[in-house]
């Protein structure tokens, strides 16, 4: 995927989904002196991905000048081969006009899509890989409350295995208690789960204190 970064419009909020960016990607970050410097955490990520990396500084200030620079590189990809999906990252509404040029004035079409930040580009171009359904998780709204009662009840369940186990060995292991905890549908699997996760001698022990914890 290429990612054509308008810097001077969307600056360090735009570079949001770094962290996802892989070695197949080609990243172009066209800037200008209004906006030189960029998270080096951003940066860092783009070095780590492995991805093709350029940048485009603008040469002499005009209107619009790096939206034309954008234009201008997109075609070069095009005459040069380049078939993928692109993805403008600019608040810029006027890069949606390459996107109907690109597809519906080009044989065969190019798809073209415009988003404010890179993890939202992603997530637009939908491609069916691994990456876009990773991004698409992180994004996902919750409800507030149903997330802070979850919490809530974590520290509570946490509180009680760490005093019903303060005396004994497995003190340091209440972190994958609460694991088998949380993920045993009924008695019966968290019984096989405890058994499985720390041996029959010392599953048994631990079974009775969790059943004490959980009250089932």
């Amino acid at each position: 995927m290429v990612f054509l970064i308008d810097y001077e419009n969307v600056k360090n909020p735009g570079m949001m989904g770094t962290e996802f960016l892989q070695a197949g990607d080609h990243v172009i970050i066209f800037y200008s002196t209004a906006a030189p410097n960029m998270e080096e955490r951003r940066l860092a990520d783009i070095k780590a991905s492995g991805c093709r990396f350029q940048i485009c500084k603008l040469i002499k200030v005009r209107k619009n000048a790096l939206d034309f620079y954008i234009a201008a590189r997109l075609g070069e990809l095009w005459g040069g081969g380049y078939r993928g999906n692109a993805v403008i990252i600019s608040k810029d509404d006027g890069f949606h006009s390459l996107a109907d040029y690109g597809g519906h004035w080009i044989n065969p079409q190019r798809r073209v899509l415009v988003s404010e930040s890179i993890e939202r580009g992603i997530v637009s171009a939908n491609e069916p890989d691994a990456r876009t359904a990773r991004v698409r998780q992180k994004l996902k709204s919750l409800d507030i409350g149903a997330f802070y009662s979850a919490y809530a009840e974590g520290l509570r369940l946490r509180k009680m295995l760490d005093e019903a186990f303060a005396d004994t060995q497995f003190l340091d292991r209440t972190g994958e208690m609460e694991t088998i905890l949380r993920s045993g549908k009924t008695p019966k699997v968290i019984y096989l789960d405890t058994l499985r996760k720390f041996g029959r001698k010392d599953g048994l022990l631990i079974y009775k204190k969790l059943k004490d914890c959980a009250d089932f």
